[in-house]
């Protein structure tokens, strides 16, 4: 405690040159600890440390990879703000020097446990969420390639570098590829009417090519704050790729994804499970939101795509699951995140029950 009390002094005295009137942590996740500091006659600031263990590993200072981590938060944000103002944090910097390793940025405020939210509100939350990203998606980015971000020296780039319709053309046979190795599976699940109707899916799918965007990887609640007089995107982890999809990972998430991962060690703490019934109420306002700038008949075929791209995420990670499961061992970093191999086999019938719900429902 000391050693950390002497890191923050010398974080907001000599490197950021601000004068406190308090500090206080107000979060930890798996890579960082995070302080909030109170200022006498400015914004309040939050501090976020990188920590030298996450999953139980120790974790090596590759200056290339925090810059890249760091500046494509840097760049999501003023993205963002672009697009939708002040949904981001408007200040942010971020410091690589030696052991010490921290980002600064404005204090959005503080997030509402989401079974404290008033429960009027919650699909109106999710409205105005479904909102801003799609102001995100359709802003376009400077940033050129597609799939993870990486720093060149003076600015970022995607990488993989192809033109869209090649990049869109592979999508839709990576699906296809998960979708046959589940079929060809022993697992048990009605194999005939999935095949068929992914099939229809994509045969449909490949001749509507999305916009590449760039789009944030982890909605978790705990990176939105959500109140009546503002809402916040903070801590993203931004990507390029095709935007109606990244908006139906955010549906994924909050309808399938959390409540399924709520035993999983990493997000135990969460009670995602019994916050199901708020999640997918935000899911809802986020569908109506995000599909709301056109008309009734526009509307109807947007969001039956945007849950067409749902059904998707579902199988690949059904896929993903059945994948880890054919390894011999499981190593630490996914037992922490996805639970140990009984969980993750639970987790993979429940994919397959999803999956098989949505292939019912869109006949």
């Amino acid at each position: 405690m000391k050693r950390i009390k002497e890191n923050l002094d010398a974080i907001v005295l000599d490197t950021l040159n601000v004068k406190a009137e308090q500090i206080l942590k107000i979060g930890e996740g798996a890579w960082h600890t995070v302080y909030k500091l109170k200022r006498v006659d400015d914004q309040d600031l939050v501090i976020r440390i990188k920590k030298n263990e996450a999953y139980g590993e120790l974790q090596q200072i590759n200056e290339q990879e925090l810059t890249t981590e760091y500046e494509s938060t840097k760049a999501y944000y003023l993205h963002a703000n672009t697009s939708d103002q002040n949904v981001c944090p408007d200040f942010y910097q971020y410091f690589i020097e030696d052991d010490k390793v921290f980002t600064v940025e404005t204090f959005m405020g503080r997030g509402t446990d989401l079974l404290l939210l008033d429960q009027n509100k919650v699909h109106s939350y999710g409205k105005k969420l479904g909102r801003i990203y799609h102001h995100i998606h359709n802003h376009k980015t400077s940033i050129a390639g597609f799939g993870e971000l990486n720093w060149q020296g003076k600015t970022l780039q995607g990488s993989d570098l192809r033109n869209k319709d090649k990049l869109w053309q592979e999508e839709n046979e990576h699906v296809l590829t998960a979708l046959n190795a589940l079929i060809h599976s022993n697992l048990c699940f009605d194999k005939e009417k999935v095949g068929k109707h992914i099939h229809a899916l994509i045969e449909n799918r490949r001749t509507q090519v999305q916009n590449i965007s760039l789009v944030n990887q982890d909605v978790t609640p705990e990176n939105l704050i959500l109140s009546d007089e503002h809402i916040a995107i903070i801590d993203p982890f931004p990507r390029l790729d095709f935007d109606l999809k990244y908006a139906a990972y955010f549906v994924f998430c909050y309808k399938f994804l959390l409540p399924a991962f709520s035993n999983a060690p990493r997000y135990i703490n969460q009670a995602y499970k019994e916050k199901s019934y708020v999640l997918n109420k935000i899911a809802d306002g986020f569908i109506s939101g995000y599909c709301s700038n056109v008309d009734e008949d526009e509307f109807s075929t947007q969001s039956q795509r945007l849950l067409d791209e749902y059904t998707l995420w579902v199988l690949q990670e059904a896929y993903e699951h059945y994948d880890i499961l054919n390894h011999p061992h499981l190593n630490h970093k996914t037992t922490q995140q996805m639970g140990n191999r009984e969980m993750i086999t639970a987790r993979l019938h429940l994919c397959l029950e999803e999956l098989e719900k949505w292939c019912t429902e869109s006949e």
